[in-house]
C-alpha cells in the first residue's frame, strides 16, 4: 500500500491524481517516473493546487470530458495556455444511465451490468482521445496528464490500453485501475451538487446504486479488455489496427517511456 498510496500526487485540491510511473514491464523494464499521469477533474484545485500542477511543467493534457462537463469545470486558464490542451466536443449517449439513476426501482445490481456493458464500449467511444494520447506521445509532448471528470472510466481505459501498450502484465494494468476506490471512496460525491441546479436528482440517488457506479471494481476493465479480444483478437491487434502502432512504433514508444 506504501507503494501505491506514492503514486498520488499530493497536490491541494485534486482528484485522483497520480503517476502511472514505477511500473515493471514484461521485459524487466520501467515506466518513467513523472511522465505519465492520471486524474479527474480540476474544480477543486486551490491556488495552491494550480501551482503545483503548473510546476509538473506539462507538455500536454488529453481531457476526456465532455462539452457539458468541461464548460462546467474548467481547467484554470493559467494551467493550459502554455501547452498542447486536447479536448472535443460530444455529448456522451447517457439517457439510459440518467434514467437509471432518476428510477428508485434500480438496483446495485442493475447498475453492474449497465457499467460492465459500458466498459465494453469506452474503448471505440473514446477513440480519438486515445489515437491523440499515442500521438502526443511520438511528438515527446511529456509529462502527459489524462482526464475525464472521476479520473476512473474513460480515464482509467485509456491508461489501462497505454499501460498494454508499454508492456506492462494486465495483472499490474488491473491493479492500477483499481486504485482509484482505494485513494477515494466510491460514495462520495464527484462536485457539488446545487439542489436546485440540474443534477438535483442526483441527490435521491439510492447510496449503493452510485457505490456501485463510481467503484473501480476489476471486472470492469476487464469488460473493456474482453470486448477488444473479441473484436480484434488482442489488446496488441487492436492497437495496431486502430492506432498504427505496429512493434516498431511500439519499442519506439516503450525506448521513450521506459527506463532500464
Amino acid at each position: 500500500m506504501d507503494e501505491a498510496a506514492a503514486r498520488l500526487l499530493d497536490i491541494a485540491g485534486s482528484r485522483n491524481l497520480r503517476d502511472l510511473g514505477g511500473y515493471r514491464t514484461a521485459d524487466g523494464r520501467t515506466v518513467r517516473r513523472g511522465m505519465l499521469l492520471r486524474g479527474g477533474h480540476p474544480a477543486g484545485l486551490t491556488e495552491k493546487g494550480i501551482a503545483q500542477v503548473a510546476a509538473l511543467g506539462l507538455g500536454a493534457i488529453i481531457d476526456l470530458r465532455t462539452t457539458e462537463e468541461r464548460a462546467g469545470h474548467p481547467w484554470p486558464p493559467e494551467l493550459v495556455g502554455g501547452l498542447r490542451y486536447w479536448t472535443r466536443d460530444y455529448d456522451l449517449s447517457r439517457g439510459d444511465l440518467v434514467a437509471m439513476l432518476r428510477d428508485p426501482a434500480t438496483g446495485p445490481e442493475d447498475m453492474r451490468a449497465r457499467m460492465l456493458q459500458s466498459y465494453r464500449l469506452i474503448a471505440d467511444e473514446q477513440r480519438g482521445g486515445i489515437g491523440a494520447m499515442f500521438d502526443l506521445l511520438r511528438d515527446q509532448r511529456t509529462p502527459l496528464l489524462i482526464n475525464c471528470t472521476a479520473g476512473k472510466d474513460r480515464t482509467g481505459v485509456a491508461c489501462a490500453i497505454l499501460l498494454i501498450a508499454l508492456g506492462v502484465p494486465i495483472e499490474s494494468v488491473r491493479a492500477d485501475y483499481a486504485l482509484t476506490e482505494t485513494f477515494q471512496d466510491p460514495g462520495s460525491p464527484l462536485f457539488h451538487v446545487d439542489p436546485d441546479g440540474p443534477f438535483a436528482y442526483l441527490l435521491a440517488v439510492d447510496p449503493e446504486v452510485w457505490r456501485t457506479m463510481m467503484r473501480s471494481a476489476p471486472d470492469y476493465i476487464d469488460a473493456t479488455f474482453a470486448a477488444l479480444a473479441e473484436k480484434y483478437g488482442s489488446p496488441e491487434a487492436y492497437l495496431r489496427a486502430e492506432h498504427g502502432l505496429d512493434e516498431a512504433a511500439l519499442a519506439a514508444l516503450r525506448d521513450r517511456l521506459l527506463e532500464p
